[in-house]
């Protein structure tokens, strides 16, 4: 079972791993590493690692604490998350940026990744926060760390970010299984997965009302992704249990101002950008997920007019996708990934030496 080990912390991340390239299909390969949301760990991402190698890609998948293989919380961790005080909880939160960093630093060295590769860093729906959390850690890394992030790391994606990533108060009509309250508390979890895994259908996007986005509208002729999968085989890839102790909580008004500031640091602050050397920054969803998503899309639309209309965030929609892509069309899943990666590393350094962040600059956002 491969882990890496953040020194002088005595935490384990489990992570699985594509394995090196060989020869014949380069050395100076890209490494995609993804880190998982709510309740779906790193096995959610299992189709995706057979296509890896034919693509010149190697994959690796971070289990975050809790889950599979990895360091649990302590019993004070989870306190704070339960109970903790709003400086409690950003430390929490700043701390599990800083654990990530140095697990992918760990990575990193551990996995020998080519020196002449590069690295992209995605998060997936709730991994989006730990991703966050990380690029804001950046300035309190040892110096070694964030001089071996910045020379590898070209490309950070956040993918299906939804609201709750963020710390936002969600839209009066939202609807979220982990809070029905008519729900027994044991039915939450196999009712979420269902409903995550649904195509929905919304109103009329282009207003950005929140009225239109749907939370409960699902495509008829779409079978939730994992609607049919067996519990046995759907028990491979979750773990119910982890929403109740730190996850659900995260997600919940107790840490909205936590992430919302978070939010500012990560994608905003031009002091973390630079200690990223620049690293581009991209934003991928699908139409089909719910409302969650497209209302935190909105939200980073809005908050990009508010600091003058200049973004080094791309925007990317991956059309038909739902929340779980990655099991539906695999294919198109590492196409869109990879093409995010490779298309922003050819060229957002030049379009940033054109414009230089100009007040004049058009907004690159794409939103369909």
């Amino acid at each position: 079972m491969p882990t890496v080990l953040i020194p002088r912390r005595d935490i384990r991340f489990f992570f699985t791993d594509t394995g090196a390239l060989d020869n014949t299909t380069g050395i100076d390969y890209t490494t995609l590493i993804l880190v998982h949301g709510h309740t779906y760990h790193a096995a959610v991402f299992q189709k995706l690692l057979p296509l890896a190698a034919a693509r010149s890609l190697r994959i690796i998948c971070i289990n975050r604490r809790e889950y599979p293989g990895s360091t649990p919380h302590t019993a004070e961790e989870l306190r704070v998350y339960a109970s903790g005080s709003d400086e409690e909880r950003a430390s929490l939160v700043s701390d599990a940026g800083i654990n990530l960093a140095l697990a992918v630093d760990g990575i990193i060295q551990q996995c020998a990744l080519p020196s002449n590769g590069s690295v992209a860093l995605c998060g997936w729906s709730l991994g989006n926060t730990f991703v966050m959390a990380a690029m804001a850690s950046i300035l309190s890394l040892p110096s070694e760390t964030r001089e071996r992030l910045q020379h590898f790391v070209k490309t950070i994606i956040m993918w299906d970010a939804p609201t709750q990533s963020l710390g936002l108060v969600s839209p009066p009509n939202a609807y979220l299984p982990l809070h029905d309250r008519d729900l027994a508390p044991t039915d939450r979890g196999p009712a979420f997965a269902k409903w995550a895994g649904s195509y929905f259908i919304h109103g009329d996007l282009s207003s950005r009302q929140p009225d239109q986005l749907s939370y409960r509208n699902v495509d008829p002729s779409k079978k939730s992704t994992f609607e049919e999968m067996p519990m046995e085989e759907l028990l491979e890839i979750v773990d119910f249990s982890v929403g109740d102790k730190c996850d659900t909580i995260l997600s919940q008004p107790p840490f909205a101002s936590v992430l919302s500031a978070l939010v500012d640091k990560a994608l905003f602050d031009l002091e973390i950008r630079g200690a990223w050397n620049n690293a581009e920054v991209a934003w991928m969803y699908g139409p089909a997920n719910s409302g969650f998503i497209y209302f935190a899309t909105w939200d980073v639309e809005r908050r990009i007019q508010a600091a003058g209309g200049n973004s080094w965030i791309t925007f990317r929609r991956i059309e038909g996708a739902n929340h779980f892509v990655m099991w539906d069309d695999p294919s198109l899943t590492l196409d869109a990934l990879l093409g995010l990666h490779k298309g922003l590393t050819w060229s957002f350094l030049s379009f940033l030496n054109k414009h230089a962040f100009s007040n004049d600059l058009e907004l690159p956002v794409d939103f369909g």
